[in-house]
């Protein structure tokens, strides 16, 4: 009997963006567990699209590259893979949500095209065989929406993280992911304006600019996009990691962190607040610039806290976000909807 055959969606496959570590691992332990495996991304495609077509540009040239193929299942990540998916030759739909996504159209493009994404989600969604979203509020808006969602949290391989670290600052503290808004990119900048001193800095996106600016005022040190290995380096090698989010799924960034016994600062934002606990296994502040300085400063002091908070993160992550676990979930999933044409 053949394989299996499967087709990964996302719009972006590289980089430390936590939809593109989450597909790639996917990918990885589907083709150990004797699954045929392709991606369809922009980088694949050898899309380069502008900023505000990028993932309407994304779906239709998914759609059209896999129309006519045949595939058992075909699994998109967020809302943009969904007209691919939904336009493909499979027996099994299935997309993942990686937050909820108008909120973060809002902040990226606008009030407009927010309520746009809001209006279109019921119809994207729609002829969907199985819904996951990788968090509970995420699972829960969805849910109110009519749709069954089942949740299938974000995760680790345990097995990646690195031995060595990499120091490039002192102190360090390091920020991993996509330069944009709602992110909360611009409130580092902000901080480091302020005299918040040791911020590293590494990522892609339309933020890049304010951050390279930064870096040129000797405010903060900023090392572009970086392969995933040595991001995690930089990583092991902080004092703290922050992750000022105005709107999160569950940062594939903040699990690694926790994972390296590295202290966190983080937003109270989306699946932040179900991951860790303010006071427990990370300084939980609002998105404002005056609570991140001081919330750095407090771990930066009291290194008995940071240590605490780190030795109960690790327990955290270990016992519940790891891919040995996630990926037991999706491989049930995809049995029990194949088992049921």
């Amino acid at each position: 009997m053949d394989p299996p055959r499967i087709l990964l969606l996302t719009p972006r496959i590289s980089g430390v963006g936590g939809i593109a570590q989450h597909v790639r691992q996917l990918a990885k332990r589907l083709r150990r567990s004797g699954y045929e495996v392709e991606i369809l991304s922009s980088e694949t495609m050898g899309l380069k699209l502008r900023k505000g077509v990028a993932n309407i540009g994304y779906a239709l040239s998914a759609a059209l590259k896999s129309a006519g193929r045949r595939f058992d299942v075909v699994h998109g990540h967020n809302l943009p893979a969904a007209i691919p998916v939904k336009t493909s030759r499979a027996r099994v739909r299935i997309l993942t949500i990686h937050g909820v996504y108008w909120r973060q159209i809002r902040l990226l493009y606008g009030p407009f095209l927010g309520e746009a994404a809001k209006l279109a989600e019921r119809g994207l969604l729609k002829g969907i065989n199985a819904i996951t979203a990788v968090t509970m509020e995420a699972a829960e808006h969805y849910r109110s929406l009519g749709f069954k969602v089942r949740h299938i949290p974000n995760a680790i391989d345990l097995s990646e993280l690195p031995e060595s670290r990499e120091r490039v600052s002192d102190p360090q503290i390091t920020y991993l992911g996509r330069l944009s808004r709602e992110k909360g990119v611009d409130l580092l900048v902000e901080a480091a304006l302020r005299g918040m001193r040791g911020l590293v800095i590494a990522g892609d996106g339309p933020l890049r600019s304010l951050v390279e600016h930064a870096a040129r005022r000797k405010l903060l040190r900023f090392l572009g996009p970086l392969p995933h290995r040595r991001a995690l380096r930089i990583l092991a090698g902080s004092d703290v990691a922050i992750l000022p989010s105005r709107e999160e799924g569950v940062s594939t960034v903040l699990l690694e962190a926790m994972a390296l016994k590295i202290p966190v600062v983080a937003t109270k934002v989306g699946g932040t607040i179900e991951v860790v606990r303010d006071g427990y296994d990370a300084v939980l502040i609002d998105p404002r610039v005056e609570e991140v300085g001081e919330a750095v400063r407090t771990l930066l002091e009291d290194r008995g806290l940071a240590r605490k908070l780190a030795v109960n993160a690790y327990r955290r992550v270990v016992s519940t976000f790891s891919w040995d676990i996630v990926q037991q979930q999706y491989l049930k999933l995809y049995h029990r909807l194949l088992s049921h044409l």
